[in-house]
């Protein structure tokens, strides 16, 4: 495995470097099962009007819709990221909730600032297929610093299907097809390619389930169509 492609200054670039274009080539390369994911993954946990919640690996804030209109103006939403330029399509995605509390970070997932057990709710969506299974175990833990007792977490990533054919499609299309798209649609294909690269290697969530339960979090596992992406979700204990 090559450790410098799960660096953070190199996985922060090349967010950086796909920030503009990330929204309309995912929407159009997942045929708009990256959005519906998300929203999938965020209704495994209960977020209540008032809740305090971490989007961590935030991005553009593609999860945001759907956190607050449970948290309510009442909640606090915490969105966190270590790329520049996708917090500067958040920052201005945060413009169309000027009611709500909204605190954006631009800080390491391994070393932040947000409080030790002071979280409902921590969603991550696509972030964990960047990490090796040393950054997962460290991402877990931190999950776990930062939850309340009790609190709940939901994760969503791209993953390979089991059944073969469709591992194989699925392996064609987002190594060859996608970056080919990201060509047409004039993003920088090298970027899309690493995406590609980046899901081949991580395989799916379940492979590091018990990094969260060592972590001492609660497990439960999901698959979204067919396998084509994976769920893990659950509590703090």
């Amino acid at each position: 495995m090559n450790k410098k492609i799960y660096s953070e200054a190199f996985v922060s670039d090349l967010f950086n470097r796909m920030s503009s274009s990330y929204i309309r080539m995912n929407t159009v390369a997942s045929f708009g099962f990256y959005p519906l994911w998300r929203k999938q993954a965020i209704k495994k946990v209960a977020i209540n009007p008032g809740d305090a919640v971490t989007d961590l690996l935030t991005g553009a804030g593609e999860c945001w819709p759907f956190i607050l209109k449970k948290t309510g103006t009442s909640g606090k939403l915490i969105a966190l990221d270590f790329s520049k330029g996708m917090l500067g399509e958040a920052q201005r995605r945060a413009k169309a909730y000027p009611e709500h509390h909204i605190q954006i970070l631009e800080e390491s997932v391994f070393n932040n600032t947000i409080p030790s057990h002071s979280q409902d709710v921590v969603i991550c969506a696509y972030g964990l297929k960047t990490f090796t299974s040393t950054q997962i175990d460290a991402f877990a833990r931190e999950i776990y610093r930062i939850l309340k007792p009790g609190g709940q977490f939901s994760l969503v990533d791209v993953s390979l299907p089991k059944m073969k054919w469709l591992r194989a499609l699925y392996l064609f299309y987002i190594v060859r097809v996608i970056p080919l798209l990201a060509f047409l649609f004039m993003a920088d294909a090298t970027v899309y390619k690493m995406l590609g690269i980046y899901s081949r290697n991580f395989k799916d969530i379940r492979s590091a389930g018990s990094l969260f339960t060592n972590a001492g979090l609660s497990v439960t596992y999901c698959n979204y169509f067919f396998g084509c992406a994976t769920g893990i979700y659950g509590e703090k204990l």
